[in-house]
């Protein structure tokens, strides 16, 4: 056999290239552990951020959120949360200069696109980007379409613009999502939508809208309110009627809410005389009614028949002994009797009292006051806050 000995390779050429080797596996395992090490350093970062969340330490996981993004670009959460740190502490340029950095990643997960989305809606309206809100709270919904959160969100930007018919189609989707309904609140939001139309002085359209909502309400006293005006505005002073003695009918514990408008156009129409009969047939429902009973004190007063409107306002103090207005009432109908024993009796009862019969209404939720019956707090804007 003839061996080739010259050509192989030096002892030491062999020995030079397994060093060498060697020495490139060291550097990657050394290379591998620190990054593993780096990992580890930089979870053990975001967990102790989100510890810190939980905690309410907001301060320090801060600090923990910024030293694992420096570390480790690709943590979308801890971006997101980061952003959302500095919108919380009254930066929301700085929260939206970050997110935004987001939208051009192509790494993004379905849940964090969502995520993402739904920081971006905040931030654009804590920037007073209303338009920009609505659009991302859009494509977030394009998303997910059960997302009751961004439903939510949307209605109250609706609501806040006046938006009603958005806000109406909204509040349905999130009553269908949420597998509930409440179509009295429905009914209010039938009413916004005819009080601006009244507002253009779209009579007829207005009154459609009013009776779409006693459909959803039939006892939206709003409704009966506002169909009252439009027919009036249409100069049909005899549907006008007949709609606020419905409402005396439907909900005898409002009436009080139509009394002027019905005496003045029964007034109008030379029935006045009709005007007691229709109190009493409301007491006849609902005898506790202090208001009709008021009512009908005044009525019986403007007919000079004083000892009735006595009678009235007694039957109302059997009820509510504390009754500011029937006693100033029968201050003024003893001074006409010429009674100024009950007169002084019924004064020194009024002492201290407030002597104001305007009707005032106020809002449980922010305190707000109307002169009017409201549904709607402007100042709060929530729904059937105020006492009527």
């Amino acid at each position: 056999m003839d061996l080739n000995i010259e050509a192989a390779p030096p002892l030491e050429v062999i020995l030079i290239c397994i060093a060498a080797a060697m020495a490139i596996i060291v550097v990657i395992v050394l290379v591998v552990r620190h990054k593993r090490l780096q990992r580890l350093k930089t979870g053990a970062y975001y967990m102790e951020a989100l510890k810190d969340l939980i905690r309410g330490n907001e301060e320090s996981a801060f600090r923990n959120l910024k030293k694992t993004v420096a570390e480790d670009t690709g943590n979308i959460d801890a971006y997101l949360k980061l952003g959302d740190i500095f919108r919380g502490r009254g930066e929301p340029e700085k929260a939206l200069q970050i997110h935004r950095q987001l939208t051009v990643r192509t790494d993004l997960s379905s849940q964090n696109r969502m995520d993402l989305l739904k920081s971006l809606a905040l931030d654009y309206l804590e920037n007073g980007k209303e338009e920009r809100a609505i659009a991302t709270l859009k494509e977030l919904l394009s998303l997910d379409r059960k997302n009751l959160w961004g439903h939510r969100k949307l209605l109250g930007q609706y609501e806040r613009r006046g938006d009603w018919n958005q806000a109406l189609s909204t509040q349905e989707e999130i009553f269908k999502i949420a597998g509930s309904k409440d179509d009295s609140l429905l009914a209010f939001y039938e009413v916004q939508i005819a009080n601006q139309l009244m507002a253009k002085d779209d009579f007829h359209r207005a009154r459609l809208k009013y009776k779409d909502a006693l459909r959803r309400d039939r006892y939206c006293v709003a409704a009966y309110l506002g169909l009252g005006d439009a027919y009036q505005k249409e100069n049909r002073l005899d549907d006008a009627i007949e709609n606020w003695k419905e409402l005396l009918i439907t909900i005898p514990q409002k009436a009080y809410l139509v009394f002027r408008c019905l005496e003045k156009a029964l007034y109008e129409k030379g029935q006045f005389g009709e005007v007691a009969k229709l109190y009493r047939d409301l007491l006849e429902r609902d005898h506790g009614n202090i208001r009709a009973l008021l009512a009908l004190a005044n009525i019986y007063d403007k007919k000079g028949d004083i000892n009735e409107a006595i009678q009235s306002c007694e039957k109302v103090l059997e009820i509510d002994p504390g009754s500011v207005a029937a006693r100033q009432f029968l201050v003024k109908l003893y001074q006409q009797r010429g009674d100024q024993a009950k007169v002084i009796e019924n004064l020194e009862i009024l002492v201290g009292a407030t002597m104001s019969t305007k009707n005032r209404f106020e809002c449980n939720v922010c305190g707000h006051v109307s002169p009017e019956p409201l549904w709607y707090c402007p100042q709060c804007g929530q729904w059937r806050t105020y006492d009527l």
